[in-house]
């Protein structure tokens, strides 16, 4: 599988190329007309809570040539519910969680923790300015347990639920109350397009792929591979619940290891997209809602 990141612009110019456990991620800029478009293909390295994070801006989470999972720092720190500040003179970012501080410089391998120097075990990267640093480090520092199945870092804190980017799609996401297995499907591969032009509209899809893990047959009208764009000042998901008058989305039969694919498109204008969340479970059927 590989895993490719392309960004154009008009104004940068940058190529990095990392490997990653399932192929190879690539930035590739170029100049071009004041369109903007992005084209990502990946697999889900991480999960928090019920949500897989696919992408947090400006990247998804990604493995580099050490085998460490780098993740944004801002974007992943924000997403658990941690305070994140940013010194632009000093170019370091402050992150606050619980009792713990933790400072990075731009640069540096080392870092901060309540103002006692310590190491980290790959070089960070800066990628669209932003920093770029081992998961591992940031969970360490702010004492996140975790574990590791299926190829991805797992995280589960009801702390997390309560960060401002997951309140906000906890509160749109309507199908939470209907869920009768969170966990039935591992999400495995996504894609995201998304053109810009120069009236600030952006055009984007979402498709995401899931594997059936619970052993047995998921009926049909159970699936829900429900895609969530969290955007700026938005959020977009699938309707879990048409009303009873119009048909519910197609949500066919899944084989017991056998995969389903669903997509999420949008329209924005000069609203960036921030996260893709994606839950794999299963729901009541329309019958079972009654």
């Amino acid at each position: 599988m590989k895993r490719k990141y392309f960004y154009r612009t008009a104004v940068l110019s940058l190529a990095v190329l990392v490997s990653a456990i399932f192929g190879t991620y690539s930035y590739n800029a170029t100049a071009a007309p004041i369109n903007h478009s992005i084209h990502v293909k990946g697999t889900s390295l991480l999960k928090v809570n019920d949500y897989d994070v696919l992408y947090c801006a400006p990247i998804g989470p990604y493995v580099n040539e050490e085998k460490r999972l780098m993740v944004p720092l801002r974007s992943v720190a924000e997403l658990l519910g941690a305070k994140v500040d940013y010194n632009g003179k000093l170019q370091e970012a402050k992150i606050r969680w619980s009792s713990n501080e933790i400072v990075f410089q731009k640069g540096a391998k080392t870092y901060k923790l309540n103002n006692t120097p310590a190491q980290m075990d790959t070089q960070p990267e800066v990628i669209q300015d932003a920093f770029v640093i081992p998961l591992g480090v940031l969970l360490r520092s702010m004492n996140i347990p975790f574990e590791y199945r299926n190829n991805k870092v797992i995280l589960k804190n009801p702390a997390f639920d309560q960060s401002k980017t997951f309140q906000r799609v906890i509160e749109a996401d309507r199908g939470r109350d209907s869920v009768d297995n969170p966990s039935a499907l591992d999400i495995q591969n996504f894609k995201l397009v998304e053109e810009k032009n120069s009236a600030g509209e952006t055009r984007g899809s979402i498709t995401v792929s899931g594997l059936n893990r619970t052993g047995s047959t998921i009926r049909e009208g159970k699936e829900d591979l429900h895609i969530i764009g969290s955007f700026n000042l938005s959020v977009e998901m699938d309707e879990d619940f048409a009303p009873r008058d119009i048909p519910d989305r197609k949500r066919p039969k899944v084989n017991p290891e056998g995969s389903v694919s669903q997509s999420l498109s949008y329209l924005k204008i000069n609203d960036p997209l921030q996260y893709i969340l994606t839950a794999g479970r299963t729901i009541q059927t329309k019958n079972e809602r009654k």
